[in-house]
């Protein structure tokens, strides 16, 4: 399909429902029993894990945040407020104005200290501990795991007492607080048996695991004993996987869910129209993007690379496959991120060439040896495939040999870092992050993230250097200037190339109330927030699937 579905009517998306039907059964309640207000979701991206540790990606952070608090949480926006803590955190230092402390020339290391809520624990009754806390810093760090880039500044975590733990850092750290927010593990729990708490995993957080089917279910309880507030109205919820917009679309009508994420741009018009159902979405902090393979093969070459970027017309893909959903992009920055540090957008935008197939076919010319196949890989999220095939085509256009690999969730993280020429010579990639640079050019570009979270593997200096200094200062116009200087590198070398933003988006019953899209993705669905919980009324989830 090109473009938009201009309309649509209940009869034909009812008559495509048996297609989809398989994907949806089995989810009748997350306890095997009638739940009185059980809230059904069906998702784009399904959870690939539940181990907080190892979680990359939005589908299992989302899974990972029904099940596991932080220390601190997110307000309505990027505020940080307490969750597992006792009050705000204590600053040793005589602190810079950014968060972080420091020595007031936003050049020294701080130490943190925080005090646990005494009526913080576990789902096993454990109560919540300092040395819970040091292990989930110092874990990622130590297994060299996909999220250790949020928690690498952290050098040491010292046991104050029994209730008080102390982060230290070696510089300051413009993303502590962010870094604050990330789920808090019982030590006890994961050492006991490391593979199976990544499928059942003891947490604090308001729901309880009842099942998990890798990149397919996760069906949650709600912990009638949370500690703490707000406590969890829904009974259960049931977050499972629909590879398709129009599967997602058809269980809405014909209310086999209760709520799909995201919407699809495709029947944004429709959604709500046809399902009766409320349109709920934030633009957020997620962007997409093409990146290249330089470790190996034939985008090794900055010919190829010039090629291939002229092969694209980004504009044209953009509005037929993300707006009104998203808009185009001049980096990995969303544009409420690169607005508010005043970011040169538009000289960034100018650098971007567009498409022209006779100039690609020239670029090719010139590479030193032989193009090949170019292979493109992606997740089966439409909407990354989408750009993918397009790409493809305009290769093959300009005489080139490309193929589109379009796999699951769990083998896309694992090839999409791997650096091998046989899986791939460029990828769709995503990144979601917070309201802070660092999170959208230090993950996926610098060569610390490798095999992690970044699968380009460039290595220049001049961007590795930046990258890092800029994430060990607070000093705003610091921190602007070195990151203006990596993104003008990447984009003139071609090391990506920015597609779009992605809001987040929900199209759920009316009976359910209290729900909020909150701007970071992996928050969402947000159930319990300082604000309230999410409610059904009797409308909603009563029926099982």
């Amino acid at each position: 399909m090109d473009g938009h579905l201009c309309s649509l009517d209940r009869r034909s998306v009812l008559a495509g429902f048996g297609a989809g039907v398989a994907a949806l059964s089995g989810c009748a309640s997350a306890s095997g029993r009638a739940a009185a207000s059980h809230l059904r979701i069906g998702t784009i991206q399904p959870p690939v894990t539940l181990d907080p540790v190892v979680a990359r990606g939005v589908g299992s952070a989302q899974a990972v945040a029904r099940v596991f608090d932080g220390l601190y949480t997110y307000g309505t926006g990027t505020d940080v407020v307490p969750q597992m803590a006792a009050g705000p955190p204590s600053v040793d230092g005589s602190g810079d104005g950014g968060g972080s402390g420091g020595r007031g020339d936003g050049k020294g290391g701080p130490s943190v200290t925080v005090e646990l809520d005494r009526d913080a624990r576990f789902h096993d009754g454990e109560p919540a501990t300092p040395t819970d806390v040091r292990y989930s810093f110092l874990a990622p760090q130590r297994e060299r795991t996909a999220p250790s880039w949020a928690v690498s500044p952290v050098e040491a975590v010292e046991v104050v007492d029994d209730r008080t733990v102390r982060l230290v850092l070696a510089r300051p750290y413009p993303g502590l607080a962010h870094a604050l927010t990330r789920p808090v593990v019982p030590k006890h729990a994961r050492e006991a048996d490391r593979e199976a708490f990544a499928s059942a995993p003891v947490g604090s957080g308001p729901f309880r695991v009842e099942s998990f089917d890798e990149e397919k279910r996760v069906a949650l309880s709600r912990w009638d004993d949370y500690w703490g507030k707000p406590a969890p109205a829904l009974d259960a919820v049931s977050l499972f996987h629909v590879e398709k917009p129009i599967t997602q679309l058809t269980s809405l009508v014909s209310d086999r869910t209760d709520a799909i994420e995201p919407i699809s741009p495709r029947f944004r018009a429709d959604v709500e129209s046809l399902s009766g159902a409320v349109a709920a979405e934030r633009a957020g902090f997620r962007s997409l993007y093409l990146g290249f393979n330089l470790n190996e093969g034939p985008t090794t070459d900055r010919a190829v690379r010039e090629g291939v970027v002229r092969c694209l017309d980004v504009e044209e893909a953009v509005s037929k496959f993300v707006e009104p959903e998203g808009e185009r992009l001049s980096s990995t920055l969303p544009r409420r991120v690169a607005t508010a540090w005043d970011f040169p957008t538009d000289e960034w935008a100018a650098s971007i060439p567009s498409k022209d197939v006779e100039r690609a076919k020239r670029s090719f010319a010139d590479a030193e040896a032989s193009v090949g196949t170019l292979r493109i890989l992606s997740s089966k999220h439409p909407v990354w495939r989408e750009f993918a095939e397009a790409l493809a085509a305009g290769l093959r256009d300009a005489g080139q040999s490309a193929l589109v690999d379009a796999v699951g969730w769990g083998p896309y993280q694992e090839r999409s870092v791997s650096g091998a020429e046989s899986d791939y010579s460029m990828f769709v990639g995503e990144v979601a992050g917070t309201g802070d640079p660092d999170s959208f050019l230090y993950p996926v570009f610098h060569e610390n993230a490798e095999g992690l979270t970044n699968g380009v593997f460039y290595h220049r200096e001049d961007v590795m250097n930046p990258l890092l200094s800029a994430r060990q200062t607070t000093d705003r116009g610091e921190r602007k200037s070195l990151y203006e200087s990596a993104v003008g590198t990447l984009l003139s070398e071609r090391v990506f190339l920015p597609l779009s933003s992605f809001h987040n988006s929900f199209a759920h019953e009316r009976s359910l109330r209290n729900f909020r899209v909150h701007p970071i993705a992996q928050l969402n669905p947000r159930l319990t927030s300082p604000d309230g919980a999410a409610t059904m009324g009797a409308a909603g989830g009563g029926g099982g699937l």
